[in-house]
């Protein structure tokens, strides 16, 4: 009798339902249906200036500039020490069990970047759930729906001690890449032709070129028409295979600071699950100053 009791309770009993993984790119509908949804964190990119006329109702500011290392090390922009990153995430109260959504102003494809190199901080610092807005506030305040999320009320959490669990396997440096040259493996530059071929640089100081055998994807290829909008996937896809890039094989991705750099990455590890992907943090900031390290101009004048 007992026996029967507990497994009319059982059936009775509605399942534990396991929380829903958080896509790595989020839309406006995603948001205005998981607004409320607990454990679900918005980090605003914008600078604070910008942060303070408008953003997500409940979304904290992180501007951009704070992910970036201000310590001199030689290469300006460069990843921060995990103590000072811990320590951000810290005062803005975020654990490493929070669902993340970055939100960036969406003004540009160089906005998508800058939320893709963040992307890319938090899973160095190993954390495990983390989305960007795709077209950022910009898509959110173009779609009449979403007009209701915004605000310039600011939001805050209390401070928490946040320990991360660091994985620089997604992390290339200087002799990891030379290491990729060396091994003809894929190396993705993400600036510009003009940058690429050899006819533009990007500091005073720099060899014109790219690195040896490398393939040219222009980061804002990857957006519709350089907007914040992501290219679906099936195009991703067509526009890798169109300059010969095999999105499943290791590969180095580079650029000028490793910003640019941060959204083919992100489409490669991300979006078409290459867990091999790594992004070259100081890239041609430090390849190209040192002479030690080959270069590959394909215009010479």
């Amino acid at each position: 009798m007992l026996r029967s009791l507990l497994l009319l309770l059982l059936l009775a009993t509605p399942p534990v339902q396991a929380e829903e993984k958080l896509p790595a790119l989020v839309d406006v509908s995603w948001l205005l249906a998981h607004a409320d949804a607990p454990g679900l964190v918005l980090l605003d990119i914008q600078p604070r200036s910008y942060y303070r006329q408008v953003h997500l109702a409940g979304a904290l500011s992180a501007p951009f500039e704070r992910w970036r290392s201000s310590v001199p090390q030689g290469v300006r922009d460069m990843l921060p020490p995990t103590p000072q990153l811990e320590g951000l995430l810290g005062r803005l109260g975020v654990t490493p069990k929070d669902r993340l959504v970055l939100v960036s102003s969406g003004l540009g494809a160089g906005d998508m970047a800058a939320a893709a190199r963040v992307f890319w901080t938090l899973k160095v610092l190993g954390h495990g759930q983390v989305a960007i807005l795709d077209g950022g506030l910009n898509a959110v305040a173009s779609d009449e729906r979403g007009v209701r999320l915004l605000t310039n009320v600011p939001a805050s959490r209390p401070v928490v001690r946040y320990q991360a669990k660091p994985d620089f396997s997604l992390l290339a440096d200087a002799a990891a890449t030379q290491a990729t040259v060396e091994r003809g493996e894929l190396l993705v530059d993400a600036r510009t032709d003009a940058e690429f071929l050899g006819i533009h640089v990007g500091d005073a100081g720099e060899r014109p070129g790219t690195l040896p055998g490398a393939h040219n994807l222009p980061f804002d290829w990857l957006t519709e028409n350089g907007s914040a909008q992501m290219l679906p996937v099936t195009r991703l896809r067509s526009l890798m295979d169109a300059v010969g890039i095999d999105p499943a094989v290791p590969q180095v991705h580079f650029c000028h600071s490793g910003n640019r750099a941060a959204l083919t990455w992100f489409a490669a590890y991300a979006l078409l699950g290459n867990r091999q992907a790594r992004l070259y943090d100081a890239s041609m900031l430090e390849w190209a100053t040192r002479d030690d390290l080959p270069m590959e101009r394909r215009v010479q004048f």
